[in-house]
């Protein structure tokens, strides 16, 4: 929220100059909270994924890692939106604070027990990416 002696300033300003009333629809966007991904979970903010698919009773996944990263560091959440499909959530249960350079790696995950698997619909929460730029670690 803009200070109101601050908006009452840039109000009266802008009358007089057209670069104030520029300027005063900018003030806002500094004064507006950062965008984060959505909560889900616990108000956890959940992992990007670079890949994901089923092996079996598994979900592989493909995530950034700083150089620590392994399966313990994630888990998988699962909330009915019918009754054969699925909100899945991977939600981070610590943070890897080693200092390697970032890289994508493959990760096998349990995924807990539902009927009937091999018909369930999964709707993934977490968002997806394409990494572009980072660099894949060898299994």
């Amino acid at each position: 929220m803009i200070p109101p002696q601050i908006d009452l300033t840039l109000r009266h300003l802008a009358h007089f100059h057209p670069a104030i009333s520029a300027l005063s629809l900018c003030i806002p966007m500094i004064f507006a909270g950062p965008a984060l991904p959505q909560d889900v979970q616990g108000g956890r903010n959940l992992p990007i994924l670079y890949g994901a698919r089923l092996d079996g009773s598994r979900l592989v996944i493909d995530v950034a890692s700083f150089g620590c990263t392994d399966a313990s560091y994630f888990s998988v959440h699962l909330d009915p939106a019918s009754m054969d499909t699925y909100r899945l959530s991977v939600v981070p249960e610590k943070q890897d604070r080693c200092r390697m350079s970032v890289h994508v790696i493959t990760l096998s995950l349990n995924i807990p027990a539902v009927p009937n698997l091999a018909t369930t619909r999964f709707l993934f929460m977490n968002l997806f990416s394409a990494p572009i730029t980072l660099p894949r670690s060898e299994p």
